[in-house]
């Protein structure tokens, strides 16, 4: 058969170790935040993380008897651990009181034990009405991907000491899209039982970091007015090459989503329980379009990045700790930017196309003028997206100015030397001071680095 699979180079142990505390699985296992959390790409210093559905077939009544009996055994586990769960400070606390009794009485294995508490410490704060549904996490040593009689893939799950059941794997787009990662040097190392039957399953790679000594450097700057400003800068030559704008239907869309649900949820708090039906369907409709539409973006960039081989800049945006200090109007605003979600993208994509990440620090990238490299506000009055300088009088936009700052600024970044003398940048035919680009630290001294 032409999709069976050679299982001989899935059967494999992995280099790295077992992900254990993946991000991916901290959602209290609910298979809809675990989807939500870990479909993205997750960087770890060299290593890209990632998780994928498998479909599974129709299991025998004997095996489904099995698998039904595994998750009630889990969720009782979960109920007796949230029962001490007022007694407990702490995670390691929350353990000693209830392992040794959990594991008199039930036959799970230990580390899934242990998973169950993990899953109740990390829902503490929002769980309620305790666990309707739960995915289990099993780690490398109770699974293993097995051929059948057939040589169809399967996944043998061990649930007990001495006991296991085996459950068949579908052969469809999403099984030959985890085959593809495996044959490019993935490895596999926890997956999640499913309540509805399938298995998610995070893959791993290590990517050697790219050097980051290109010519070109795309300055990217992220915004509530568009998702990204682009500016694509030349070190050799010191010209802008091209600026353009990505996303600017995401803030349109997003002020429409909004608007929608405010009047929904007037309704709702009437009473009306069509809206607060159509309001939860908005809301995963208005996610989905943010992640799709930060994906399809962030490939659009690093595309735009390896046809001028390229390195990629990104300023470090600390919105959420900002916003208490401004009109409810503008925390709106910084709510509807998607930069965590955006930034794994960007991050996932230069990985695995091998392009340069820096992530530079955002200060004063949006008040730096690039014609005289005086420091200010200077918004026009007439139009807040329009950036004029008070001291030259130059006049651009503010978005496309704060993508060139991010650019000159990751060039500035590759080496650092103490700034004793003021520095310049060569911008056109503009030697341009770029001392206010620079944080000064505690003592006052100011660093950065002098342009190659």
């Amino acid at each position: 058969c032409s999709k069976r699979l050679c299982l001989d180079k899935l059967v494999q142990p992995i280099s790295s170790e077992s992900l254990q505390g993946d991000p991916c699985f901290q959602a209290g296992r609910n298979w809809s935040k675990l989807l939500n959390a870990s479909l993205p790409y997750f960087l770890n210093g060299e290593v890209l993380r990632k998780c994928i559905l498998l479909n599974t077939l129709r299991l025998t009544p004997k095996k489904q008897k099995v698998f039904d009996r595994v998750f009630v055994e889990y969720l009782r586990v979960l109920k007796e651990t949230v029962k001490q769960l007022p007694n407990a400070n702490s995670s390691t606390q929350l353990h000693h009181l209830t392992y040794s009794s959990i594991r008199e009485s039930s036959f799970l294995p230990s580390d899934v034990v242990q998973e169950a508490r993990k899953d109740v410490w990390a829902k503490r704060k929002t769980l309620k009405n305790g666990f309707k549904r739960c995915s289990i996490r099993l780690n490398k040593r109770w699974f293993r991907l097995v051929p059948s009689n057939r040589g169809n893939p399967c996944l043998k799950v061990t649930y007990s000491p001495s006991k296991a059941f085996v459950i068949p794997l579908k052969l469809d787009r999403g099984f030959q899209r985890f085959n593809s990662f495996i044959k490019d040097g993935w490895s596999y190392g926890n997956i999640s039982l499913l309540n509805d039957g399938r298995v998610a399953m995070v893959l791993e790679k290590d990517f050697p970091e790219p050097e980051n000594s290109r010519r070109y450097v795309v300055g990217v700057d992220v915004g509530s007015s568009m998702l990204a400003a682009v500016t694509v800068y030349d070190t050799d030559t010191s010209k802008v090459e091209r600026q353009l704008f990505f996303g600017r239907d995401v803030a349109n869309k997003q002020r429409r989503f909004f608007e929608r649900r405010r009047k929904l949820q007037s309704y709702a708090d009437k009473g009306s329980g069509k809206a607060k039906k159509y309001l939860r369907k908005l809301k995963h409709k208005q996610r989905n379009f943010v992640k799709n539409r930060s994906g399809e973006v962030a490939k659009q960039i690093v595309t735009l990045a390896k046809r001028f081989d390229a390195s990629v800049a990104i300023e470090k945006l600390g919105i959420r700790g900002r916003k208490r200090r401004f009109s409810k109007k503008s925390n709106r605003k910084i709510n509807l930017i998607p930069y965590g979600r955006f930034k794994e993208f960007l991050s996932a994509n230069c990985e695995t196309e091998n392009v340069p990440l820096s992530v530079v620090d955002a200060y004063h990238t949006s008040m730096w003028c690039p014609h005289c490299g005086a420091v200010n506000k200077g918004h026009h009055s007439g139009n807040y997206s329009l950036n004029k300088c008070k001291l030259c009088g130059l006049t651009m936009n503010s978005d496309r100015k704060a993508s060139l700052a991010v650019a000159v600024k990751s060039v500035l970044e590759r080496t650092s030397q103490d700034l004793t003398k003021p520095c310049f940048v060569q911008i056109s035919n503009t030697r341009v001071p770029v001392n206010g680009l620079v944080r000064p630290d505690a003592d006052g001294s100011t660093f950065a680095v002098q342009h190659v």
